[in-house]
């Protein structure tokens, strides 16, 4: 019944290019699934058509099957014959609940099948998984477009608000950055992104609401040694200095806080093996308004992908669509290319394995060059080859000239003269 239901429904181009990707192809007749391939063929063959023309379609279903002959075609002709009634209104949604229902009972059964063979590594993900998957479809009808206010529309793109850097030289060439941004924040091993990282998140921790959190998903290191680095950026000292505010009674915690915000505005979560299921509902459990993913190469997919490796630009699309649906700030940090290596002002596609993926998912890629002159080991070379983000009227990429100052965990803008 649900079979002819179906087929009768899918004969309207508009309810089969709406269906045709929900429906459960282990859980419906081979006949069925053949005669709905056929419809595509059809309404290939007649972009016009808004009806599958049954009689007109006839032909077509005999020339695609030349091998059918006697008992087999013409119980494909019964049912074709029996589609020319139309589905009721009160059955649409009735077909649409089944179609649904019954892809969520062959996505169980397959998953439990593939843990009984050991190829599931988070059984608990892969069921959330399967049903977000089944309620986002299920409530389709709850979700409405975004009504456009011109005004609004305007004056959002006018405004200037959201967190700025502490680097000058970026801040002239990106507006502020808001829930949603997502960004790759990349150079060569042992160039200072963590130090960048450190003195920049120090500085825009305090912007964030009280109640939001800055959360450092960590996969390089212990993560307990990165706390030096921002106290030595917030406090622009060095660990010398630092231990000499302690041993002389002065508040290093009261005074950090007052830079950051609160003593655990900025929460370093080592996640090293963990997959993006457990990082998410780490950024989650946080109350995370910013969230760094160092290194996101090395977080692990799910389910199939965790057995395939999820491709890099699977990896940094999951991270930006993550930071619009959660509504936070999101820093990725990459590698810059061997072929990036000494160069001032990478190019956009000297990512470490990725030429176009990594670059494509993302609103903005700082690239922090480096030269091999001993001589200049104490520059660093400010680029953004790829900007979305760019500030009116602002140079898209600054190709900055900035001090690194490893000592204090920071970086520095290099003052303009007129010499």
């Amino acid at each position: 019944m649900i079979d002819l239901a179906l087929l009768r429904l899918m004969k309207h181009r508009k309810e089969f290019f709406a269906l045709r990707g929900r429906v459960p192809k282990t859980a419906i007749d081979t006949q069925t699934l053949a005669l709905i391939e056929d419809f595509g063929v059809y309404f290939k063959r007649a972009p016009d058509a808004e009806v599958v023309d049954l009689t007109a379609f006839l032909p077509i279903f005999r020339s695609l099957h030349p091998t059918l002959k006697g008992e087999q075609l013409q119980a494909f002709e019964g049912i074709i014959k029996r589609l020319k009634e139309d589905v009721e209104p009160d059955m649409k949604s009735a077909v649409m609940q089944s179609m649904l229902e019954l892809r969520l009972g062959n996505d169980m059964a397959n998953l439990l099948a593939e843990w009984d063979e050991g190829n599931v590594p988070n059984i608990h993900a892969e069921l959330n998984k399967i049903a977000g998957e089944f309620e986002a479809d299920a409530n389709i009808k709850a979700l409405d477009y975004i009504r456009m206010n011109i005004d609004e529309l305007l004056d959002t793109n006018q405004d200037d608000n959201g967190v700025s850097w502490r680097l000058q030289c970026l801040n002239e060439s990106m507006r502020g950055l808001r829930a949603g941004d997502f960004g790759i924040i990349a150079g060569r091993p042992d160039k200072g992104k963590t130090t960048f990282i450190a003195s920049e998140i120090t500085h825009m921790a305090k912007q964030l609401p009280e109640h939001q959190t800055v959360v450092w998903l960590n996969n390089e290191g212990k993560g307990d040694r990165i706390y030096m680095r921002l106290l030595q950026a917030a406090l622009n000292a060095t660990p010398s200095d630092i231990r000499s505010m302690r041993d002389s009674g002065r508040g290093v915690a009261d005074a950090y806080s007052s830079v950051v915000g609160d003593l655990h505005k900025i929460r370093i979560v080592d996640v090293h093996g963990l997959d993006t299921y457990a990082c998410e509902n780490i950024i989650k459990q946080n109350n995370a308004g910013m969230v760094v993913f160092d290194m996101i190469d090395k977080i692990r997919g799910f389910g199939e992908a965790a057995r395939t490796d999820l491709g890099l630009e699977q990896m940094y699309d999951w991270g930006r669509e993550l930071a619009v649906k959660l509504d936070f700030i999101g820093l990725a940090t990459s590698q810059i290319s061997n072929e990036g290596d000494g160069l001032q002002f990478p190019t956009l596609g000297m990512l470490k394995d990725s030429k176009t993926g990594k670059q494509g998912a993302c609103d903005f890629q700082l690239m922090i060059g480096a030269s091999n002159d001993p001589n200049l080991a104490g520059l660093r070379y400010i680029g953004l080859p790829k900007n979305k983000l760019r500030r009116e009227g602002g140079a898209g990429d600054p190709r900055a000239t900035v001090s690194f100052v490893p000592q204090k965990a920071r970086f520095e803008d290099v003052p303009i003269t007129m010499e």
